[in-house]
């Protein structure tokens, strides 16, 4: 952060030019009560700044506070104390709400209106280093009246991205977390499906080989599935694609299942032709499904 002497030997603003703007304050002061009059009423006709200037009580207050602010423009003392004035400035603009604009639209008018008195009251020699004075002056206040503003943008910016930034983080980390658990949970399933697997197989051998054969033909497919999710689900982790084909898989598995099963319970006609129709559906649906993703691949 700059001190208030770097910004003034930034602007050139030296005793010679101090000693320029103490030699103005004669001729602006009796022009000062007019030049606060005409920027609050500049400010009145702007309905957005007009609705901070409603209150009698707080007009009298901003329009003594900017005699005393406009005299101080020419007399000084141009010390700490005076920064930290400014700085108050800039932070009371910036809590009651009042756009930075506002304050460029001030400065512009009093700049114009403080050119007109130098030019009409200050003999000719001297009109150019007042203007020059008055012009740095008036640039250091706007410089630090401004810069307030965009330094409590950027805290209000870092504040937000930081606590943006964290919550990113911690969603990615819980979607993480959440993906192994899933994975987890698939190789759970897996290996309970193996362990199906093994049991309709030893039917065979059991005296039930029929039974056997197509409860063990329904858990091959549901294995098949299985493999295919988690090869997919690894494949989602290090950045492939989410494949909905693979959702439409598994209803359509398990419809061949069900069939399956049913011509095994000698279910009716009626509901076989159901399940048979299920398939057909989502069969259909599973092609078209599969020939967008390999479109878009």
């Amino acid at each position: 952060m700059r001190t208030f002497q770097e910004i003034k030997d930034n602007y050139r603003l030296t005793d010679v030019d101090i000693e320029i703007l103490r030699g103005l304050l004669p001729l602006v002061e009796p022009h000062a009560d007019r030049l606060v009059s005409d920027f609050y009423h500049l400010f009145q006709q702007m309905p957005d700044a007009a609705r901070f200037l409603e209150d009698e009580a707080r007009l009298a207050r901003l329009t003594h506070a900017h005699h005393t602010w406009l005299l101080a423009l020419f007399q000084g003392p141009f010390d700490d104390r005076y920064y930290q004035r400014l700085q108050r400035v800039g932070h009371t603009h910036v809590r009651i709400g009042l756009s930075a604009h506002f304050v460029y639209v001030g400065m512009n008018f009093l700049r114009l209106q403080l050119q007109k008195i130098i030019e009409n009251e200050v003999e000719p020699r001297l009109r150019e280093p007042s203007l020059r004075a008055m012009e740095k002056i008036l640039d250091l206040n706007l410089d630090v009246i401004a810069r307030t503003y965009h330094e409590e943008e950027m805290r209000r910016v870092f504040l937000s991205y930081r606590l943006d930034n964290a919550l990113i983080r911690f969603a990615h980390r819980f979607t993480f977390g959440l993906n192994m658990l899933l994975l987890l949970g698939l190789i759970s399933l897996s290996i309970g499906v193996v362990a199906v697997l093994a049991h309709d197989v030893s039917l065979i051998f059991r005296g039930s080989p029929e039974k056997g054969l197509v409860s063990a033909l329904g858990s091959l497919l549901i294995l098949w599935l299985m493999i295919e999710l988690l090869d997919a689900e690894i494949d989602r982790l290090q950045g492939g694609d989410f494949q909905l084909s693979l959702f439409v898989g598994v209803a359509l598995v398990a419809f061949i299942r069900k069939v399956l099963v049913a011509s095994l319970a000698h279910e009716s006609l009626q509901v076989e032709l159901m399940y048979l129709g299920g398939i057909l559906i989502l069969g259909s649906i599973y092609w078209l499904v599969s020939r967008a993703e390999s479109r878009k691949r």
